[in-house]
Order: structure tokens, then C-alpha cells, then sequence
């Protein structure tokens, strides 16, 4: 009777274990494959290394997450202002392209924010030569571009006093921006702190204060259609937040890490 109890208790964990493994599956644009938006362009959080592949810290994320998951990970590319509208659109599952977790995205009911896999902030970033910059007080009036769709122009002008903004144009990427600065098109770029702080270290032609303003935390947007996955993913985030992974990630592709016991608060407005 001791066995039989035993085995029919075993059978339930199992049988239970086996019904919320395959709900996440379940929602998912292909069974046993995670469809992944990215952009490609914004290095070294979703970029094209040297071989021609795909590469950077959400692709390493997502496909950690993946592999823990015992599930595929696809990738699919497209310009930054092109994908939350397509995780809206149900071109995909997941939104992993160095998503900032504003107010307003965690409490929409068009995607899933999930808990924080990086600490940032906005900065300046402009051509090494150019020593009319030397700080944040130097930046009004003078043209800045931001990358298309990016939640960064709020946190920009959050650091300004008011009617101090030149002109914005707007970029799809990195090295649209990049170009137009180095002709001299605009005179600074308003973008996080880390991407740009990478580049510099291989382009000496471009330098970022290391003065970053209104701290923000990023993560991975789920679609609401897959809530499941979206429970299934944010305890392995926390899980690797807490064991170092995450961290020895953040170093490899930014070369320091951050303080993960320091995380700002969400923002409420």
C-alpha cells in the first residue's frame, strides 16, 4: 500500500510538472521553438559579429533561456521602432533587444514586461575631438540623434533643463548614428550608457561621458499571448541574478558588470 502510495504521488508531480512544462509550449508561434524579435544593429546588446552571425547579450540570453527551457530559440531582425508594435502583432513571442522597462510598458496590456536583466542609464555620447561637450551643460541647443522609437528621448529630456533640447533626428541604429555624427550632421548622440561606452573602446574617433543620468533597468517584453512563457522565463532571470551568471554575461559582452543588489525602482510615471 506504502508503494502504491508512493508511485501514485510520484505520478502526480510528474503528470503536474509535465501539464506547466507544456502550457508555455502550448502559446508559443511554433511549438518548441521561442520566436525572438531583435534588431542586429544595436552592439553589444544585439549585433553582427565578424563572421556574419547574429551575436551579442540578449542573443546569449535568450539562448540560455532557451536551453533551460529544453525548447529551440529562433531570431528574427527587424529596425528597434518595428518591434514591440510586431510582439503586439504576434510576430513574435519575445521582444530581446535592450527593452527598457519604462512605466508605461509595465503596466501595458499590449506586452509582458519581465524583471530586470541589465542596470543603465542615458548619456552623452559625441566625437572625441568635439571640446565644445564636456559635459551635460554643454548639450543645449545643439542637435542630438536618438535611435527611432527608443524610450530614451523622455530620459534626455528629463536631464535638461527645460527649453534647453535642440534638434532630435531620429536614427533605425547605431551606425546610422554613428555616420551622421562623424560628418557632423548632429553634434551629439542621446543613448544608453553601455552599448556606446563598448563601441568607444574599439572607436577612438567617439567618446561617452561617463556621466549617465536617470538610471533605468531593461529586460525581455513577452507578448501577452504567452503568458506561461512569460512565468517560465522571469524565475530563471532571477535565478541568474542571483547565482552570477547573468553578471559573468554582462561582462563578457560589456566588459564590467553591475550591481544587480542596487536595482532603481520601476518607474511610475
Amino acid at each position: 500500500m506504502m508503494k502504491l502510495r508512493l508511485v501514485t504521488a510520484a505520478l502526480g508531480v510528474l503528470l503536474s510538472t509535465t501539464v506547466a512544462y507544456a502550457d508555455f509550449r502550448d502559446s508559443l508561434l511554433k511549438r518548441d521553438t521561442i520566436v525572438v524579435g531583435t534588431t542586429g544593429s544595436a552592439p553589444p546588446f544585439s549585433m553582427i559579429d565578424t563572421s556574419g552571425k547574429l551575436a551579442g547579450f540578449d542573443i546569449a540570453v535568450m539562448e540560455k533561456v532557451a536551453a533551460d527551457l529544453g525548447v529551440k530559440v529562433e531570431f528574427v531582425q527587424l529596425d528597434w521602432a518595428g518591434l514591440l508594435p510586431g510582439l503586439v502583432a504576434n510576430r513574435f513571442d519575445v521582444v530581446s533587444s535592450g527593452v527598457t522597462r519604462t512605466a508605461a510598458r509595465l503596466s501595458s496590456k499590449d506586452l509582458i514586461m519581465l524583471s530586470p536583466y541589465i542596470i543603465n542609464g542615458v548619456t552623452v555620447t559625441k566625437l572625441a575631438a568635439n571640446d565644445a561637450i564636456k559635459g551635460w551643460d554643454d548639450v543645449c541647443g545643439k542637435s542630438v540623434g536618438v535611435i527611432r522609437g527608443s524610450s530614451e528621448l523622455d530620459s534626455i529630456k528629463a536631464s535638461l533643463p527645460a527649453d534647453c533640447l535642440g534638434k532630435v533626428v531620429e536614427y533605425p541604429g547605431w551606425t546610422e548614428l554613428s555616420l551622421d555624427l562623424k560628418n557632423k550632421r548632429i553634434d551629439w548622440i542621446g543613448m544608453d550608457y553601455l552599448g556606446p561606452a563598448y563601441l568607444a573602446k574599439s572607436d577612438k574617433a567617439i567618446t561617452v561621458l561617463h556621466d549617465f543620468r536617470s538610471p533605468k533597468t531593461q529586460s525581455v517584453a513577452v507578448s501577452p499571448s504567452d503568458g506561461e512563457l512569460a512565468k517560465a522565463i522571469d524565475p530563471l532571470l532571477a535565478k541568474y541574478r542571483a547565482d552570477g551568471s547573468l553578471n559573468e554575461l554582462v561582462k563578457q559582452y560589456f566588459g564590467e558588470g553591475v550591481d544587480f543588489s542596487k536595482l532603481p525602482a520601476d518607474p511610475t510615471n
